[in-house]
């Protein structure tokens, strides 16, 4: 009863790999780079992380927490999670970071008989990117941006 096939939830993870420099000339603009997206199933609580109820400590800030009976997961606090959405793969294979639901908040719990995952929401953009080929097709003449004129 620790893990119910039924209460497991159809996940994705990836796993940091190195720092990418993509330009020769300025070792500061690098960027991370992840491993290809392994689908796995493990149990996901549906509550926020509480002060007086973490197992993590009180300076951790996490949303949400995966449990498995899966000791061999080799998920660390510098993987990805997705949940919701698929993963999105860039050209060389390996995830794009920006498509992930998660990130792991703290170093994982290894328990006698499982561990413990806390995940921490990432946030992502609800401005819609519209190209301008679409907005003068559909008659909207004015800049991406208009629509946020007023607020």
């Amino acid at each position: 009863m620790r893990d119910l096939r039924r209460n497991q939830r159809k996940m994705y993870y990836s796993l940091y790999i190195e720092q990418e420099n993509d330009s020769e000339f300025d070792t500061l603009d690098t960027v991370a780079k992840y491993s290809k997206p392994i689908e796995f199933k493990a149990s996901l609580s549906v509550g926020q992380s509480d002060a007086d109820d973490s197992p993590f400590g009180k300076d951790i800030s996490y949303d949400r927490i995966i449990s498995t009976v899966n000791k061999s997961l080799p998920i660390t606090e510098t993987s990805l999670i997705w949940y919701e959405t698929k993963p999105v793969l860039l050209e060389d294979g390996s995830a794009d970071p920006s498509s992930a639901d998660y990130k792991v908040a703290a170093m994982p719990l290894d328990g006698l008989d499982g561990i413990r995952i806390a995940i921490k929401r990432i946030a992502k953009s609800n401005v819609p990117k519209k190209d301008t080929e679409d907005s003068s097709a559909s008659g909207n003449t004015g800049n991406v941006g208009d629509d946020l004129e007023d607020w």
